[in-house]
């Protein structure tokens, strides 16, 4: 189908007026999408200027859907679809609770209608098993937490898929009495806004928590015809375990 007919009907499923105010979505490409068509598209995180080698691979595409507006102007046409997948109804907040075995059951920030406050199924659970399931469930061991105690039990959780762990949204995490605030891009003002209040934080990174939603993202796109590739590029990070001398 033509690009132009392919974005009105993500429009009119996913609204670009849902967005945070100062967000960047929609079409960001400079060929007009009413003159190409689109039938193979690569759904990523993030857009990194590729190797000459990664850009063969990019030239099978004929359309980029992001998840993060790119720093640099991808080298194909490029659609972005970010905070308003996060906020609307069955979008990546929705997909990170059903990925955890989270039942919703109202929204954490009801300003901006981010994030999303439920009961774990067949819960309550405790902190040391909510963990191990979360690290398998998203397929990560680097987290971060605030507020270990392998004895506490785990019934009510906040969570916001990506940027959450920043100190407006704990400050209603803790106002509305949950036990654990799962997201990630934990600040230290914000832990230890956390750690005064004795809210458990869980920093399970940016990447991993939005990754549901991605994986969602790319089953939607697919149902409309395309061919659709989703790409797990990881974390774009390395940790270094051994001690330099000086």
């Amino acid at each position: 189908m033509k690009a132009s007919e392919l974005f009105q009907i993500i429009e009119q499923e996913i609204p670009l007026k849902l967005a945070m105010k100062g967000d960047i979505v929609g079409y960001i490409g400079t060929i007009d999408p009413a003159i190409f068509y689109v039938q193979n598209i690569l759904v990523l995180m993030d857009y990194i200027s590729p190797s000459p080698l990664e850009n063969e691979y990019y030239n099978q595409f004929d359309l980029l859907i992001l998840h993060h507006p790119p720093i640099t102007i991808p080298l194909i046409p490029t659609y972005v679809i970010h905070s308003n997948w996060d906020i609307i109804q069955g979008g990546a907040c929705d997909a990170l609770a059903d990925c955890l075995h989270i039942v919703p059951e109202s929204l954490l920030d009801d300003e901006n209608k981010l994030g999303r406050i439920g009961q774990i199924l067949n819960g309550p659970v405790s902190l040391e098993r909510f963990i191990r399931e979360l690290q398998k469930k998203l397929r990560i061991m680097d987290i971060r937490i605030v507020n270990y105690n392998n004895l506490k039990m785990i019934k009510k959780v906040a969570l916001v898929s990506g940027f959450g762990l920043n100190s407006k949204l704990i400050q209603i995490a803790i106002e509305k009495k949950v036990d654990v605030f799962v997201s990630g891009d934990m600040t230290h003002p914000g832990a230890i806004l956390a750690k005064a209040a004795g809210l458990t934080l869980i920093d399970a990174t940016h990447y991993a928590t939005e990754f549901p939603g991605l994986c969602r993202l790319g089953n939607f796109i697919a149902t409309l015809g395309p061919n659709v590739i989703v790409r797990n590029e990881a974390l774009p990070w390395q940790n270094i375990m051994n001690t330099l001398s000086v």
